[in-house]
């Protein structure tokens, strides 16, 4: 087959369906629905990850009467400090977690200029959202079972500059998803499509995007195996007595563990961000 014949949306489609079915079922699983999770997630954030978002907003242009669109915006790691520096934030989250933190985080910081949709960007109609951004931003959130489609309603919506960012090649999880999915499911595990894939769709789009790749050290930090193995329930889908077994002997293994018993888990990842700008 000719390179040029290559349907990219139509292998992205294919790639995100293996990657969330398991055990027979493709409905998607919300890794961050509770709310300790999410406010794990947060604290990283603001720790471990305050370097990197201080170096993400210093690559955005942010402008005081800027009107921003955060897709994917988790607890708010990137919508609060944006929406300190702008005139306004619409805030796009699907999972419950996420949202109940980003809700709480608002409140505790008194903030008035960001406006939640407690939606998946999929399931968002462009009139709830509204148009006329100046900065849209996904970052690492674009887990959408059509990426073209996404990325539609990203232009339909965008005035102004758009920044991505996703994965390069295989990650540290990924990794260990492979190591213990036939144990735990039977079955062969299918990695989320990449940023080839979308970079490809973008150009069969004619938009040629501006890349960097760079590495993030990803960490988390347990305070016991058990309350790692609680975590990473949803990431492995082991719901069962068995399956919870496995992933906690496996856990047991890879992860480790500090002499208070206590666990910081890193994970090196090679990251992309892609960036274009919209003149309408």
């Amino acid at each position: 087959m000719d390179i040029r014949d290559i349907d990219w949306n139509e292998v992205w489609k294919e790639q995100m369906r293996l990657y969330n079915e398991v055990d027979g079922s493709s409905e998607k699983v919300d890794i961050w629905g509770t709310k300790e999770s999410a406010r794990r997630y947060w604290e990283m954030s603001r720790d471990k990850g305050a370097a990197r978002v201080e170096h993400t907003l210093a690559e955005i242009n942010l402008k005081p009467d800027s009107r921003v669109l955060d897709v994917g915006a988790g607890p708010g790691a990137l919508a609060i400090p944006i929406s300190k520096l702008v005139r306004e934030v619409v805030a796009v989250e699907p999972s419950d977690g996420m949202m109940s933190v980003l809700q709480e985080n608002i409140d505790e910081m008194n903030l008035d200029n960001i406006r939640c949709i407690h939606k998946g960007w999929e399931d968002i109609n462009i009139e709830e959202v509204g148009d006329d951004y100046d900065v849209v931003i996904a970052s690492y959130s674009l887990s959408v079972p059509d990426i073209r489609q996404a990325f539609e309603k990203i232009q339909a919506v965008s005035s102004g500059s758009v920044y991505i960012y996703w994965f390069a090649g295989e990650t540290s999880w990924d990794e260990q998803y492979s190591a213990i999915w036939p144990a735990l499911h039977n079955e062969e595990y299918h990695s989320s499509p990449k940023c080839n894939i979308m970079y490809n769709v973008l150009y069969d789009m004619g938009i040629y995007p501006n890349m960097n790749v760079f590495p993030i050290e990803r960490s988390m930090f347990f305070s016991s195996l058990e309350d790692a193995v609680k975590h990473y329930i949803p990431h492995y889908r082991a719901y069962t007595p068995e399956k919870l077994g496995i992933l906690r002997e496996y856990l047991g293994t890879v992860l480790p563990q500090n002499e208070d018993g206590s666990i910081l888990h890193l994970g090196d990842t090679m990251r992309v961000r892609m960036w274009w700008d919209n003149n309408k």
